[in-house]
């Protein structure tokens, strides 16, 4: 029993006597080894979330805002040339919807309307255009007719450059009786709104950015007199809700994004986009071009393709 009891002091005789000696190389190495590890941690590939920083989790919310100069005649030259383009290279007696449409586009527009018999696209109206961060666009609706007063209006928002038409994406459909208007070239443009967009939505930043005001977010009353201090309608308030609610509190996550004009109704509307989260969220902020003045601020992307008024 004396022996087993010796031999375990032995042990831990020696494990402390190895405890002190690691303690003591390791206060005389200390720099050395801070050294060693700072070494080591630089050569380690550590995720990026770990270590963002607020500037550059807020430089990931930056919206790419749209170019909104030049001159608004030569923009809307530009894209009826375009669309006149694309009129006469399609042929109603050929149903080559090619000649405007992307082939994937085209293939699938046929399939609708070879889904029953005398149906066909009469002929092509242009809703609007406009430009975006992607370049500039046109909006245009295929009009199929039948055997009875119904038009499908088809909507497509077409890129282009000069005459050559570079890309389509569908956007919507309608269907009634009257054929949607299109942009008559004699029709006198008015103030596109675009010189001052950027300064009217500075204006709504100003009052947004009140300390307080986040806090009565749901009281639309509030937001209805915000609205109407403005020039904007009642129904804007909302619009106002969402933008202070998407906003960081700076304000310098959104842009506009994209804007089109259209002569039926005669307005300009431009895309605000707010970046929240990694998720983008858009307001349509309307100009209307009779009134030469901004008139509303609406929830979602509104356009010329997506209302069935053109």
């Amino acid at each position: 029993m004396a022996k087993e009891k010796k031999r375990r002091l032995w042990k831990w005789g020696i494990i402390l006597a190895v405890l002190v000696s690691l303690l003591g190389w390791g206060v005389v190495r200390r720099e050395q080894i801070a050294s060693g590890v700072s070494a080591w941690l630089t050569q380690q590939v550590i995720p990026f979330n770990w270590i963002m920083s607020p500037d550059a989790a807020a430089a990931q919310e930056t919206v790419q805002g749209v170019n909104l100069d030049g001159n608004d005649g030569d923009q809307r030259n530009a894209a009826l040339t375009a669309f006149t383009a694309a009129q006469q290279q399609f042929r109603v007696k050929d149903q080559n919807y090619d000649t405007f449409l992307a082939p994937n586009q085209a293939k699938q527009l046929k399939k609708w309307v070879t889904t029953k018999p005398y149906q066909y696209i009469n002929d092509l109206t242009l809703l609007g255009y406009g430009r975006d961060t992607q370049g500039r666009f046109l909006y245009i609706s295929a009009n199929r007719y039948q055997d009875n007063p119904t038009v499908y209006s088809y909507r497509y928002r077409i890129y282009y450059r000069d005459t050559t038409l570079l890309s389509s994406y569908y956007v919507a459909q309608f269907k009634g009786t009257v054929q949607p208007q299109f942009i008559a070239p004699k029709v006198a443009l008015g103030t596109p709104g675009n010189g001052t967009a950027v300064n009217f939505i500075t204006q709504i930043k100003n009052s947004l950015d009140r300390a307080d005001l986040y806090e009565k977010i749901n009281n639309r009353a509030l937001f209805v007199g915000i609205a109407r201090q403005m020039g904007l309608d009642d129904d804007s308030a909302a619009g106002l809700q969402e933008y202070l609610r998407r906003s960081n509190g700076k304000f310098n996550n959104s842009a506009i994004t994209a804007y089109s004009v259209s002569d039926a109704p005669r307005l300009t509307r431009f895309t605000l986009t707010v970046k929240k989260e990694g998720k983008r969220y858009p307001l349509t902020l309307v100009y209307d071009r009779n009134k030469t003045k901004f008139t509303q601020l609406r929830i979602g992307n509104i356009n010329p393709a997506n209302q069935e008024n053109g």
